[in-house]
């Protein structure tokens, strides 16, 4: 319940959200000045500029590298999360952040370490296979023995993820591989349930410095689904460092 009632205020939160409160509100209290800031604000979140500016401080928090850079650990995290969109008659669908797999692949296959955990993610719903158990069978299927593949029971946030892996015995240091922009909560809660963390960012969304003129400043859905990612993680950390202050190994909610 209390999941749910964290999204909903998520939700509320986001640019979309955000704006559509605003306006909303400039209509009921017939504050025209209120309305047109909403759309201005929507306009703004919908700018690859803003979607840049909110992105690149999270993604630039640990240094991208290579698999052969990469130290060695107990166990290759893979976090879901749009990794996968289900399965059709040609294969597997991957999804926007399919780079996590691939990543965690490569350092598998590098052996960065003896054992790969997926955590498994719902990806289409509760009667669908998780995509923790899709990512299993395709890593066997390119040659990863089953005995070095976990699956983790099924998870709704980021730190269910974390405290499922802090239970399997054995593993006390991880290369965690997730979105380069999610990555700086993914750490703060991996650390916090105790584990010695390297990260491995990919999934980059900001992949240069360029900027293309003008076109910065037109409204695009990309630009406003990074937006809304971003706010969602600088949320994320602000929670979850408040609870920590309080409870710095305890259970984590939300």
């Amino acid at each position: 319940m209390l999941f749910f009632l964290r999204k909903f205020i998520e939700a509320l939160l986001v640019p979309l959200g955000m704006s559509g409160l605003v306006i909303i509100a400039g209509v009921a209290f017939r504050r025209r000045w209120l309305a047109i800031s909403g759309v201005v604000l929507l306009w703004a979140f919908s700018t690859p500029f803003v979607a840049r500016l909110l992105l690149q401080p999270l993604e630039h928090v640990y240094e991208a590298k290579t698999v052969a850079a990469a130290p060695e650990a107990d166990a290759i995290v893979v976090l879901s999360g749009g990794v996968v969109r289900g399965i059709t008659p040609p294969g597997v669908q991957w999804g926007e952040a399919a780079n996590r797999y691939f990543a965690g692949f490569d350092l598998a296959k590098a052996d960065k370490a003896k054992l790969i955990v997926f955590s498994a993610d719902l990806s289409s719903g509760s009667k669908a296979p998780t995509q923790g158990a899709i990512m299993r069978q395709v890593a066997i299927g390119n040659g990863i023995q089953p005995d070095r593949i976990i699956v983790t029971g099924k998870v709704l946030t980021t730190d269910d993820e974390a405290q499922e892996v802090s239970k399997i015995p054995g593993i006390h240091s991880i290369l965690l591989v997730t979105s380069a922009f999610h990555m700086p909560r993914a750490v703060l809660l991996f650390r916090a349930h105790g584990l010695d963390v390297s990260p491995f960012p990919t999934d980059q969304l900001i992949l240069s410095d360029s900027n293309h003129g003008g076109m910065q400043f037109v409204p695009e859905s990309p630009a406003l689904r990074h937006s809304e990612a971003a706010m969602r993680e600088y949320y994320g950390l602000a929670v979850y460092r408040a609870i920590l202050m309080f409870h710095p190994l305890g259970r984590l909610k939300g």
